[in-house]
C-alpha cells in the first residue's frame, strides 16, 4: 500500500490526528457510501466525516458524557463508525456490543465494562435498557426517552475555537476502546486498547494490505468484531479509498449486486459458500462440465499472461456485483480447493491472521495459492516467538509490539496470564515459525484434543482435510466424546457433519463411505471413529465462527459408527 499521503507528514498520533489528515488529503473524496431508505448510494467525503465527528464530540461533552464509557449496540453503518472513531479521540472510552446478543449477555457486558451510556438502533432500544443502560442516544430515528444523534451534533455546531472535543490534547496511551474477545472457548474478555494501540495497527496494516487506487470495498463483518473498523474500513480510509457498509449479513448477496465491489473482507465460512453456491448453480443450470471446461482454458490463456476471467465467467460474477476480484480472509484456515477454486474464475484469495488483543492483525500470507498453510510473516513493526517449542518446533505464538493491547479490563489474573512482563502476549495459538519467518498455524491450544494414548491432536486440522473432501457438507466440528459398545466404553474422535441438505444427510451409506476414505488418508491416532449427524446449524459467534463450548461429552447412539 502506498505510505506517502496521509503519513507524508509522519506516522498518525492518534486516531483523530488520521481523520484530520484524510480530511485535509481527501476533502471531496467519498471514503464512505451506504444505502438508504429509498436503497440509493449516499456518498460520505473525507471532510464531511471529520466535521462530523467534531460536531458529534461536541455535542457529547455537552451532553455530560466526556469520559464516560459509551457503548454501541448497532447494526453496521456510516454512523457506527463515527460513533466509534469520535468517542474513542477525545470523549471517552468506546465499547462496541453485538447487537444481537441475548440481554443476559448484555447484562454481563456492560456490567464488567462499566458502560454509562450507549448507542443504539432503536430496535434495541428496550433490550439495551434492561441491561442496565440508562442514557442511550439512538442512531436511525428518534425515541421517546432517548437522546437523538441529530440533536446531539446539532448541538455541536460551534466555532472550532469553542470545541473543547476539537481542542482537547489527547494521552494517546490512555484506555480509548474496550473490545471484548469472542468467547468462542471461555467467558468473553475486555481488551483495553488504546489510540497508541489503533493507530500502530492502522500503519501494520498499511504495510502487509493492498489498496489499489480506484477499487472499492464493501464492508460486510460486524463492526464490534475487532477486525472490520481498524483492520478493514481505517486501512481504506486513510488510504482515500471507497468502502461501502453493508447494514447486515442477511443483505450481504443483495446489496453486493447494489455496490459492486472490487473486494470484501470475510471469514472462511463465508467464503466457502461463495465457492459451493458457484458450484451449486452451475449444477442445477446443467453447465457444471462448461464450467470445468472454461477453467482449463482460463487457466491456459493466464500462463500466458491473458487474463480473461472476468469475461468467460460473467454470469458467476453477476451475484456479486460483477467486480468482486479480491478476498481478504481470516479467522481459521483456509480450505486450499476453496482457494485454487476461487483463483480459476478470477478471485485472488489473501488469508489475514489476527487477534484482538493485538489490535488485532499480525500477519497476512497474500500468497496462498502456492503455500496456503501458511499466515505469513508476521506485520514489519511485530516481534513473535515461540514458548515452549516440541522437538518439531511447535509451541504458543506470542507477539510482541506497539499495537498490542496491555491487558483486559479490571481482569488481573486473565492479564497476568496471557501478557507476559517482556511486553509479549501470548495468543493461545500453537504454531512453528520456518526459517523465511513465515508463521504457520497448527491450532488453538485451548482446542487441541489429548486422547487417551497421550497423543495431541488439532481438531483444525482434521476439519480441514474433512471439509476438503466432503463438498456436501455445509459444517464440520471435530471433538472427543465417549463411545459406548456394550460393556465396553473409550473417547473417541467424532465429527458433526451438518448437512443442509436432507437427501444427502439421509444417505448414511455414502457418509460413512466418505468418512472412511478420508481416514485412509489420516495417521490412525486422528481418524474419525463416530459421525453425528445434527439437523440443525451450531451455534456461532457473530463472525460465524463455530462455538466450541458445551459440546457433547458421548456419542448420542443415533450417529454412525465409523469402521
Amino acid at each position: 500500500m502506498n505510505r506517502t499521503t496521509t503519513l507524508s507528514e509522519g506516522d498518525f498520533k492518534s486516531i483523530r490526528d488520521a481523520m484530520e489528515k484524510v480530511a485535509r488529503f481527501f476533502p471531496d473524496d467519498p471514503i464512505f457510501a451506504e444505502l438508504d431508505d429509498n436503497k440509493n448510494i449516499v456518498h460520505y467525503t473525507g471532510r464531511w466525516t471529520y466535521e462530523e465527528m467534531n460536531r458529534l464530540g461536541e455535542g457529547l461533552i455537552r451532553s455530560g458524557l466526556k469520559d464516560k464509557h459509551i457503548a454501541i449496540v448497532a447494526e453496521n453503518s456510516v454512523r457506527y463508525i463515527l460513533a466509534d472513531l469520535t468517542v474513542n479521540s477525545g470523549v471517552g472510552v468506546i465499547v462496541p456490543l453485538d447487537v444481537n446478543a441475548p440481554v443476559e449477555l448484555l447484562t454481563t457486558l456492560v456490567a464488567k465494562a462499566d458502560v454509562d451510556a450507549a448507542f443504539c438502533s432503536s430496535f434495541c432500544v428496550e433490550k439495551v435498557r434492561a441491561a442496565g443502560v440508562n442514557t442511550i442516544i439512538t442512531m436511525d430515528r428518534r425515541v421517546d426517552g432517548a437522546l437523538w444523534w441529530e440533536d446531539i451534533t446539532a448541538a455541536g455546531r460551534v466555532p472550532d475555537s469553542e470545541n473543547s472535543y476539537l481542542n482537547t490534547e489527547l494521552d494517546v496511551n490512555a484506555p480509548s476502546k474496550i473490545l471484548f474477545t469472542s468467547g468462542t472457548t471461555g467467558a468473553n474478555k475486555g481488551v483495553v486498547l488504546t489510540n497508541a494501540n489503533l493507530t500502530a495497527n492502522i500503519l501494520n496494516c498499511m504495510d502487509v494490505i493492498k489498496a489499489f487506487k480506484g477499487n472499492t470495498s464493501m464492508s460486510v463483518l460486524p463492526m464490534h468484531h475487532a477486525t472490520e473498523i481498524y483492520t478493514h474500513i481505517m486501512v481504506r480510509v486513510v488510504a482515500g479509498r471507497l468502502t461501502y457498509i453493508n447494514g447486515n449479513m442477511k443483505s450481504m448477496m443483495a446489496n453486493m449486486k447494489i455496490f459492486k465491489p472490487d473486494c470484501v473482507t470475510i471469514v472462511p465460512m463465508i467464503l466457502n459458500a461463495f465457492y459451493k453456491n458457484i458450484w451449486a448453480g452451475a449444477r442445477r443450470s446443467g453447465k457444471e462440465e462448461k464450467l470445468r471446461r472454461g477453467i482449463k482454458l482460463s487457466n491456459m490463456l493466464r500462463k500466458f499472461g491473458v487474463d480473461k476471467t472476468h469475461t468467460m465467467f460473467k454470469d458467476l460474477f453477476e451475484p456479486f456485483g460483477g467486480n468482486l476480484n479480491f478476498v481478504v480472509c481470516g479467522g481459521s484456515m483456509l480450505n486450499p480447493v476453496v482457494i485454487k477454486g476461487m483463483n480459476d474464475i478470477g478471485v485472488r484469495v489473501e488469508n489475514g491472521y489476527g487477534i484482538t488483543e493485538c489490535g488485532p492483525l499480525i500477519s497476512m500470507n497474500s500468497d496462498t495459492l502456492t503455500e496456503h498453510l501458511s499466515v505469513g510473516r508476521p506485520c514489519p513493526a511485530l516481534e513473535a516467538r515461540i514458548l515452549n517449542p516440541d522437538e518439531n518446533g511447535v509451541g504458543e505464538l506470542c507477539i510482541r509490539g506497539a499495537s498490542v493491547a496491555s491487558g483486559y479490563y479490571k481482569d488481573e489474573e486473565a492479564t497476568r496470564k496471557a501478557f507476559m512482563p517482556d511486553g509479549f502476549f501470548n495468543t493461545g495459538d500453537s504454531a512453528y515459525i520456518d526459517k523465511s519467518g513465515k508463521i504457520f498455524l497448527v491450532g488453538r491450544k485451548k482446542n487441541t484434543i489429548v486422547l487417551d494414548n497421550g497423543k495431541n491432536i488439532c481438531p483444525e486440522e482434521v476439519e480441514n482435510v474433512l471439509e476438503t473432501n466432503l463438498d456436501y457438507v455445509d459444517e464440520i466440528l471435530v471433538y472427543p466424546a465417549e463411545y459406548h459398545s456394550g460393556p465396553v466404553s473409550r473417547t473417541v474422535l467424532c465429527a458433526g457433519l451438518y448437512i443442509k441438505d436432507e437427501a444427502v444427510r439421509s444417505d448414511t451409506a455414502r457418509i460413512s463411505g466418505d468418512v472412511s476414505r478420508v481416514n485412509g488418508t489420516l495417521p490412525p491416532y486422528k481418524r474419525i471413529e463416530y459421525v453425528e449427524l445434527p439437523t440443525e446449524e451450531y451455534p456461532k459467534t457473530p463472525t460465524r465462527k463455530i462455538k466450541r463450548q458445551n459440546l457433547p461429552a458421548s456419542c448420542s447412539g443415533k450417529g454412525l459408527a465409523i469402521k
